[in-house]
């Protein structure tokens, strides 16, 4: 038996995080782009059933008996996220949140609060601690880049985002990023204010031009991509023809558009059965969509297979033509979170940034012999 040793783990602050390279976006979104390959090579793994799960929710106040003091309403919930990445990453580590939409009325927090933990996949020792809210609105921006890059690449001129909010923000740093065509990124809220102070917040950030608008068709019509990012009930609604035939539509957020109004064979997701167990579970008007077409044909007539995996088009297996009338479907994989934070670890154990605690110097309990 080996001699024990003690159990350290680096902790980093928001603050050091982003000295070690939090808000890289460009090189967010290469990381995402790296782990889809990893995906698709089959070195990556998630939660069971079949280890490409989103993760383990739970849901307030759900069937509580006694209920008294849990909030009902949208995002009430707390989620665990694990994944193993293989490659150079080669790191274990879960996501865990908890999620209330009155967070930030009520309580002055954000609405969803994240922490990250990463983990040496051979021994389980843990590594990092994290606080995981920047890490997390990053790699859902750099979602929306590099499903613009994949599907509509050079095309894209013009990009919309549907809500000034944090991943409003985090789309657009991710599409200026990912998309070298882009000249003019359009900001809508329905009140004007918010959509020229989100102009003013990030015109020194992107090189692309910055138009607020509060008119919805206005910021969609014409446009190459179309980022939804907004969280207010009731979801922003879209009109089929107000798309370019030669467009694409991320859902960030929850949005009402009739799946029709997209091309049967461009109908595009991360992972097929993260998507699928999203559209059964969240409750998005536009994830409800997707699932009545897989299980009743309802808007679109699609089998499981129509849906087109962004794993398989980073890795080379899906080649088939990407112009239309698209739509691509990302809620999220906490392999995103996983690869993203161990870049930044490796940063920061580089530069020496964060503070080592000690967990124990020996366990304290151990087989007497």
């Amino acid at each position: 038996m080996s001699e024990s040793k003690p159990v350290d783990v680096l902790f980093l602050s928001q603050e050091e995080a982003i000295e070690a390279g939090l808000l890289d976006m460009e090189s967010c979104v290469d990381t995402m782009e790296y782990v889809f390959e990893l995906y698709n090579e089959g070195r990556v793994l998630m939660g069971n059933p079949g280890h490409n799960m989103h993760g383990h929710v739970t849901s307030f106040p759900g069937n509580l008996s006694h209920s008294e003091g849990f909030e009902e309403g949208p995002d009430r919930r707390f989620s665990a996220m694990p994944a193993y990445v293989g490659g150079d990453i080669h790191k274990m580590g879960i996501k865990w949140y908890g999620s209330n939409v009155n967070n930030p009325s009520k309580r002055g927090l954000p609405r969803s609060l994240h922490t990250i933990v990463l983990n040496d996949p051979n021994s389980g020792e843990p590594l990092l601690f994290m606080d995981g809210q920047v890490a997390s609105a990053m790699r859902t921006g750099a979602m929306a880049g590099l499903g613009a890059r994949q599907i509509q690449g050079d095309r894209a001129s013009t990009a919309t985002i549907i809500g000034p909010g944090v991943v409003g923000q985090t789309s657009a740093l991710a599409l200026d990023a990912a998309l070298g065509s882009l000249e003019t990124v359009r900001i809508y809220h329905p009140e004007q204010r918010k959509a020229e102070a989100f102009e003013t917040e990030m015109e020194d950030d992107i090189d692309a031009d910055i138009a607020p608008t509060s008119s919805l068709e206005d910021a969609v019509s014409g446009a190459d991509v179309t980022v939804a990012a907004a969280t207010a009930a009731p979801p922003p609604k879209i009109e089929g023809s107000w798309l370019k035939d030669d467009s694409l539509v991320i859902p960030l957020g929850d949005l009402r558009a009739s799946l029709d109004a997209f091309d049967e064979d461009r109908i595009f997701c991360d992972v097929r059965q993260n998507t699928l167990e999203f559209a059964e579970d969240l409750g998005w008007q536009i994830f409800n969509a997707v699932g009545a077409a897989v299980d009743y044909s309802i808007g679109l007539d699609l089998d499981r297979s129509d849906l087109r995996a962004l794993h398989e088009v980073v890795g080379g297996e899906g080649t088939a033509p990407t112009e239309g009338t698209s739509i691509f479907y990302s809620p999220g994989l906490p392999m995103e979170d996983v690869s993203w934070t161990s870049r930044v670890y490796e940063t920061a154990a580089d530069e020496g940034l964060g503070q080592s605690l000690r967990m124990f110097s020996e366990p304290y309990f151990s087989k007497p012999y």
